[in-house]
């Protein structure tokens, strides 16, 4: 297995040696990832399948997963859920983290105090991905599960320093499945997710925990 490096998010990706000299989409932010060269296996002009999934199911060796997100996708919308709604949400807006107070939300780094230190929280990865034509799209979403203890408090540290509390795939329950739908519905126009029935569903489906991943339907065309 080769570990490679999304040039566009950072996402660490693995995928098989078979694929060297290739070049596939990253499962993040739809980005071309180049597979480098090696002396033993030829390059092929066929473009190396680059699917996404946390634990690869049995006998998938080929292919790739995300180990850890490094960094915040700068054009993804990013949701952290405690059991019952939102707690904390970031965009790419120069506001940072927002964390919840009461009934709104304020800047995370000035209300370092209203940080709760543990909790079962589950980070949500809204990918929203631009188009050539100039439109964006939410293609898919993907749920972390978090740790328990001080997951929060990393905010502090900076934009990015939340990742460093993952510690797998999560799963939502009903209350958490409808706030992300809400929060969907309030922040972005119709014609960014309506097509999107797959996401659609999966978000509206209040019978069980769903499975921690909600892979893309719609991969974006590379620009």
């Amino acid at each position: 297995m080769l570990v490679v490096t999304c040039p566009s998010c950072q996402a660490r990706l693995k995928v098989s040696s078979q694929f060297t000299g290739r070049a596939g989409k990253c499962p993040r932010c739809g980005e071309i990832v180049p597979i480098r060269q090696s002396e033993q296996t030829p390059a092929s002009s066929a473009p190396a399948e680059l699917a996404a999934s946390p634990s690869p199911p049995a006998g998938d060796e080929d292919l790739p997963h995300i180990e850890h997100p490094d960094r915040l996708v700068r054009h993804f919308h990013y949701l952290v859920c405690d059991r019952q709604g939102l707690v904390a949400t970031w965009e790419s807006n120069g506001q940072g983290w927002m964390i919840r107070s009461g009934t709104t939300f304020v800047r995370a780094v000035r209300n370092a105090d209203k940080l709760p230190a543990q909790g079962d929280f589950k980070l949500v990865e809204l990918q929203i991905v631009p188009h050539q034509d100039g439109s964006h799209r939410l293609e898919g979403l993907h749920v972390y599960q978090l740790a328990a203890r001080y997951a929060l408090t990393r905010i502090e540290r900076g934009e990015d320093a939340i990742l460093g509390a993952i510690r797998g795939p999560g799963s939502l329950n009903r209350d958490q499945k409808a706030a992300v739908f809400r929060y969907i519905r309030e922040k972005f126009m119709r014609p960014i997710w309506e097509d999107n029935q797959t996401l659609i569903d999966y978000l509206t489906n209040q019978d069980y925990h769903s499975p921690g991943i909600s892979p893309p339907t719609h991969p974006a065309s590379p620009a």
